[in-house]
């Protein structure tokens, strides 16, 4: 069995990671009835992504094995909020694993590429987008050493 690699996302990689994002968020749909998509949701998506490709403060980086990819991430350098010494935060928007792909530690070797890359842009401190229904979600960030800063509040 060949080995897992990560590396950027490139636009051809667009369709298959469209296909992972809207079954992410079909299940989240299950959880959450505010979560609503447009018939043409995996079109935006897909188009939105392909100009953060291009984005110098995004990365976007999926996870394959014998040329078929099991995940993806998506991390984002922002500035941080004024008054804190630090100047620059990791953002993880998305981090996404093919349900069906049974592979252990490709969250980790997700976030490890993530990692390296805000370190490369010297932002030592992540903040990471984790549904608040999602258990799963939720274990892994625990697992890796994150904890609640704030919460996101959705108001309709």
């Amino acid at each position: 069995m060949q080995a897992i690699i990560v590396r950027p996302a490139i636009l051809i990689d667009l369709p298959e990671l469209a296909r992972l994002w809207h079954e992410k968020m079909v299940l989240q749909q299950q959880f959450d009835r505010r979560i609503t998509l447009t018939p043409d949701a995996s079109r935006r998506w897909s188009a939105a992504t392909a100009a953060w490709l291009e984005d110098a403060d995004c990365y976007v980086c999926v996870a394959e094995r014998n040329q078929c990819i099991l995940g993806y991430a998506i991390g984002w350098v922002k500035p941080a909020p004024p008054g804190l010494v630090l100047e620059r935060i990791g953002y993880v928007t998305e981090l996404v694993v093919d349900a069906h792909a049974h592979q252990g530690g490709l969250g980790r070797l997700l976030l490890s590429a993530l990692r390296q890359w805000f370190t490369l842009r010297k932002t030592q401190q992540i903040l990471a987008c984790v549904p608040h229904r999602g258990a799963v979600e939720q274990a892994f960030w625990r697992a890796q050493g994150a904890s609640e800063w704030v919460d996101l509040m959705w108001v309709k």
